[in-house]
């Protein structure tokens, strides 16, 4: 008899069931994700969110949008208008011309040309001058500098400015490295796939509305074109998510450096695997007339040292006016009970710089900067590793810093240089586009160069500066006026006042940048008040803003300073300088009048010039041997 099998239940474990249950769970995640998919095929489809889809809801991370995009022609590309927010508009043709030389300027706000705009930046100065030095290329700069954009909020930019033929790269970074860990540490610290996953989830139409429904909005510069200037500093770093979140902490600076090296090295490698050179910009800072941002005492100080410490420095402080030797003697006590508070570095340097000790004012300054707790400039940690780069991977450097500071008062930078701690004034921009230049033609990348006489050079600079809109310079006013509100401390502005001649001259040559013309005045004749070599810095500055293309600046300068109590010779050298300008411009109304004020004195006035107004015109001399029917 045949034994009956029991018909067991199937195993559980069966191969057929094992291999049947992922497709039974990847079928279950599919009908759950099928609904926010269709949603978010619906959205795109229909073009609902596509204003907020490319939004910078963490103020330019991430890889949600590029920076260019084709404009409506498809024959150009231009700035994403999301991307408005933090840079300015520009655009490159798509198929690029076979004499373009095509320059791609990186940084942040100092590329961009802030307070002002593109039009007086650094890369719109270059784009200038190599035009005018080889005609055989046509080249073209495009700004890509982002408001606040740290060196490895770069990174993406670089690889995609990559796709676009570039010939050259000019990277220009390092103020902003602190201040983006501030905000961005978590985002900057995600690896590589975690960020790639959360920007892909960002990316989603879907998140974005949700995103923008609940509050996320990308933050946003005031509208400054439109905002009157403050008459008050407006304290936007002096909140609870502002300079209370900065303290010391040598090791977060320690981390933030070696980012800095991290991502910087990986844009030159970048750019040197694809083949396409690139040069590294050393950028500087206002030295003299900018404190620390903020300052604290050392850890570990005890309360009664900390009070012997605040009895010195104000009683440096009440004395400093009227006795500079003993200001610096009881600052330099207080240094010994704590040497690291920032503000007393900054005193001691003014105090040096006053006594006429500029080589130690110097290094005091840069340890007012070093050790500053809120470091918004470059410091030197930082610019010590771009230059350990440069070297390593032989790119050029462009020293920006060491260009501007010499052209500054002893070398050491000031409203002179810096129109607010870190943004160029217009003529320091174009230095840095002459050693740039420089560097172009010295390396082989420009080899057709035509030498550049200084005549010619500002010749070009003021048929550029004459096209600028009327408001212009308006404009940059109220910008300075925001960065100043969102960079400076209430209790700090009175540092920031001139406590001598020199600081008079500076902040009325920062105001004339600005056109502040009242303000600029008043300290022009505090100056010359303070100190007969006031005159001389003055028709100084207005010789090297004629350079610069601003004639405007210059005459206003020179005309005003006849308002103020000038000596027989203080005068002499006035008119030399309108005299120049008159000349130049082929103004014989102007000239008639001052030839003959000076007529048998014209010789030596023009051999005596200190101020670089006789070599404005290289043949003055017989000029004005002509004019005046002298002899030789």
């Amino acid at each position: 008899m045949k034994q009956l099998k029991l018909v067991s239940e199937p195993n559980p474990t069966s191969p057929r069931r094992k291999r049947r249950r992922p497709v039974f769970y990847l079928a279950a995640v599919a009908l759950g994700v099928l609904p926010f998919l269709a949603l978010e095929v619906a959205l795109r489809v229909f073009g609902v969110g596509d204003d907020v889809a490319n939004a910078e809801l963490h103020a330019g991370f991430g890889n949600v949008a590029p920076l260019f995009q084709l404009d409506e022609t498809q024959q150009a590309y231009q700035t994403n208008h999301v991307k408005e927010q933090f840079f300015v508009t520009d655009s490159f043709a798509a198929t690029k011309p076979k004499d373009e030389f095509r320059i791609f300027c990186l940084g942040g706000s100092t590329v961009q040309g802030r307070p002002y705009r593109p039009e007086t930046s650094f890369g719109e100065w270059l784009e200038l001058e190599l035009n005018a030095i080889d005609g055989s290329h046509k080249y073209k700069v495009v700004n890509c500098g982002g408001i606040s954009y740290a060196s490895y909020r770069l990174r993406p930019v670089l690889k995609e400015v990559l796709n676009y033929q570039p010939d050259l790269i000019v990277l220009a970074t390092g103020h902003n490295e602190f201040l983006e860990d501030r905000t961005y540490d978590s985002v900057k610290s995600r690896s590589g796939f975690r960020m790639r996953l959360e920007d892909s989830a960002k990316s989603l139409h879907t998140v974005m509305l949700l995103r923008k429904l609940v509050g996320g909005a990308p933050r946003l510069e005031p509208q400054e074109e439109t905002t009157p200037l403050p008459n008050e500093v407006e304290t936007r770093l002096d909140d609870d998510a502002g300079y209370a979140s900065y303290h010391r902490d040598k090791q977060w600076r320690d981390e933030v450096c070696e980012e800095y090296d991290v991502s910087v090295t990986d844009m030159v490698e970048t750019c040197q695997a694809a083949g396409v050179p690139v040069y590294l910009v050393k950028l500087g800072a206002n030295l003299r007339d900018c404190p620390p941002f903020k300052s604290e005492h050392k850890d570990g100080l005890s309360v009664e040292d900390e009070q012997g410490w605040q009895e010195l420095f104000d009683e440096a402080t009440a004395v400093a006016e009227k006795d500079g030797n003993a200001a610096l003697k009881l600052y330099q006590q207080a240094a010994k009970i704590d040497d690291e508070y920032p503000l007393l570095h900054f005193r001691i340097a003014r105090t040096l710089d006053q006594l006429g000790r500029f080589d130690e004012a110097l290094v005091s300054y840069k340890l007012a900067l070093d050790q500053d707790i809120c470091p918004l400039r470059l410091t030197t940690p930082i610019a010590e590793r771009l230059e350990a780069i440069a070297s390593k991977y032989s790119v050029p450097l462009v020293d920006a810093e060491s260009a501007i500071a010499a052209f500054s008062s002893q070398q050491i930078t000031g409203y002179d240089a810096y129109i607010d701690h870190v943004h160029p004034t217009i003529g320091a921009h174009q230095k840095i586009a002459q050693q740039t230049a420089a560097l172009m033609v010295e390396s082989g990348l420009v080899s057709k160069a035509d030498h550049l006489t200084s005549v010619q050079r500002r010749q070009l600079y003021q048929t550029h500066i004459q096209q600028l809109e009327p408001t212009y310079y308006s404009n940059g006013r109220r910008r300075i006026g925001w960065l100043e509100g969102w960079a400076r401390r209430k209790r700090l502005y009175d540092e920031t006042l001139p406590v001598d001649a020199r600081g008079y001259v500076a902040t009325a040559l920062r105001y004339l940048d600005l056109h502040r013309f009242d303000d600029a005045f008043g300290n022009m004749t505090n100056a010359v008040a303070l100190s007969e070599d006031a005159v001389g810095m003055f028709v100084s500055a207005a010789a090297d803003i004629f350079q610069q293309g601003r004639s405007y600046e210059s005459k206003w300068i020179l005309e005003h300073l006849q308002q103020c109590s000038l000596t027989d010779t203080q005068l002499e050298a006035v008119d030399l300088g309108l005299l120049v300008m008159a000349l130049e411009n082929g103004q014989s109304a102007d000239v008639d009048p001052l030839l003959k004020k000076h007529t048998e004195q014209w010789p030596r006035i023009v051999a005596d010039d200190k101020s670089g107004w006789a070599t404005v015109i290289p043949n003055l001399s017989e000029l004005i041997q002509q004019a005046t029917a002298l002899p030789p």
